[in-house]
């Protein structure tokens, strides 16, 4: 325990990988504020982490809402003053032709996968500034690669790695910010994402899915949180504008 002791984090998206985050900060020494739209689930991992005596935080947010991001940033600088470390985690995931989508489909998956990411930036790097402080954003390997039904998702995720290069441009050298792109991980968005294709599609995906990480396994939220941790923690400290590959050699394959 103690790669980020003392540190201030906000975690945006507390589910999957950002549910592993949380403890993974926590049990460094972080002291934390989860945010999430799913308020009892957010809730729940706050009661766990505090009977556990670490100091976690959650605070129900729709990261689509400039509002909800404006007093959420309020409630941080409140709590703690300043914030050294962002993790922003959001996602939903569409498998539909482009003729499928609807303009409000569109609209509504770019304002949770990419405006979330612009607004938590917008709100929060001033409660970073001379802290030396550290933005990870989650990205995915679907940002960088093409499949059927994809282009909706996949054209957020690839606008999350060049905003984020954009921004380590833009906040260095007070800020580092880097990007992770992680391949399929086991978490319930995946699971969501299965119902959208029928048996015989979802058996076709997955397979081509698992075929493509040379490791033939998806991957674990508790397999992400450490590069996480490390992007946050001054161990990183000459790191930024980095994409950052996690997805069990996909990106190789």
């Amino acid at each position: 325990m103690g790669r980020l002791k003392g540190k201030k984090a906000v975690v945006c998206g507390t589910g999957g990988i950002g549910r592993a985050v949380c403890r993974s900060f926590c049990e460094e020494g972080a002291a934390v504020i989860g945010l999430d739209i799913a308020a009892d689930a957010g809730l729940a991992l706050e009661k766990e982490l505090k009977k556990e005596g670490f100091d976690f935080r959650f605070m129900r947010c729709d990261v689509s809402s400039e509002k909800d991001i404006s007093l959420s940033s309020r409630y941080a600088q409140e709590t703690f003053g300043g914030v050294d470390v962002l993790f922003n985690n959001v996602g939903i995931i569409s498998a539909k032709t482009i003729q499928e989508i609807t303009v409000g489909e569109w609209d509504h998956v770019f304002d949770v996968n990419l405006k979330s990411v612009f607004l938590m930036t917008k709100y929060f790097t001033p409660l970073m500034k001379g802290r030396r402080g550290s933005i990870i954003n989650v990205s995915s390997a679907l940002g960088t690669i093409s499949y059927p039904k994809m282009a909706l998702y996949s054209s957020t995720k690839a606008g999350v790695i060049m905003f984020s290069k954009v921004m380590a441009a833009e906040l260095a050298p007070d800020i580092r910010v880097n990007c992770i792109v992680p391949g399929v991980i086991e978490t319930p968005m995946l699971e969501g994402y299965a119902k959208e294709f029928t048996p015989i599609e979802q058996e076709e995906t997955f397979k081509f899915f698992l075929n493509k990480h040379l490791l033939k396994r998806f991957g674990r939220p508790e397999e992400v949180a450490p590069l996480v941790v490390y992007l946050a923690s001054d161990e990183a400290s000459f790191m930024t504008g980095a994409a950052i590959p996690i997805d069990g050699g996909a990106s190789a394959s």
